[in-house]
């Protein structure tokens, strides 16, 4: 059993250390503080609304309904342990397109958004939007990530109180962010933080199933099904 606490242990430690570096690199790239070899000149500042657009259509009931997701982005709806709360009637769900980005209309200010590799339809309670030629949607998913960034959403939602706040294309077009100026820039700093998503995602896989060893173990060893050899 040592064996297991030890790989869970360094592996904990490990993963501590990348999300560490992972929100330092995102600090750097995203603000412009650090720039990657190769690129010069200065960055341009648009309003959201410059470089999205709105999908907002209904009616593609043939398509299957998907969940943003905080940790897993955009998934079929099916692979939510959750019950299912939707609608019976699907008729005002909202399209969204491979490359599209989603959001919680009402927790775009928490960082609910994700950029979506599936074609499906969302409740109506999400936002979608599009990126224009010249926006790298990569890059813009890792920059709505970035807690100065979901601060400006916070700044720009509507209502009383927290609970009550909302963030709709309107006011999210109103948002006024500094950008690489070349669509290559944009795709580089994206190709990085997603490599280093990834080391990320490898590791909390490996986490999971040294702790699902651990579980089995621990069971076998307490319903007696293995015996500890005695010395």
């Amino acid at each position: 059993m040592g064996t297991w606490d030890t790989a869970i242990e360094q592996t904990t430690e490990l993963l501590k250390a990348l999300r560490a570096r992972h929100r330092g690199l995102m600090h750097q790239l995203l603000t412009g503080k650090v720039r990657l070899p190769g690129f010069g000149g200065e960055w341009r500042s648009v309003k959201l609304g410059e470089v999205f657009k709105e999908r907002n259509q209904s009616g593609y009931n043939n398509l299957p309904l998907l969940s943003i997701t905080a940790e897993k982005g955009v998934i079929n709806r099916d692979e939510l342990e959750k019950r299912d709360t939707s609608n019976e009637d699907k008729s005002k769900y909202k399209r969204i397109c491979v490359g599209d980005i989603g959001y919680n209309t009402m927790r775009m200010w928490q960082g609910r958004s994700a950029v979506s590799s599936l074609e499906g339809i969302v409740s109506p309670a999400y936002t979608i939007v599009t990126p224009k030629e010249g926006t790298d949607v990569q890059y813009m998913g890792h920059l709505f990530k970035l807690p100065e960034m979901i601060h400006r959403f916070y700044r720009n939602s509507q209502g009383l109180v927290d609970d009550t706040l909302n963030c709709k294309f309107p006011e999210f077009a109103k948002v006024r962010v500094a950008i690489p100026s070349t669509i290559q820039e944009q795709r580089a700093i994206a190709q990085v933080l997603d490599a280093s998503l990834k080391e990320i995602q490898q590791q909390e896989a490996k986490l999971e199933v040294l702790r699902e060893q651990k579980r089995g173990l621990m069971q076998c060893l307490l319903t007696g099904r293995v015996r500890v050899p005695v010395a």
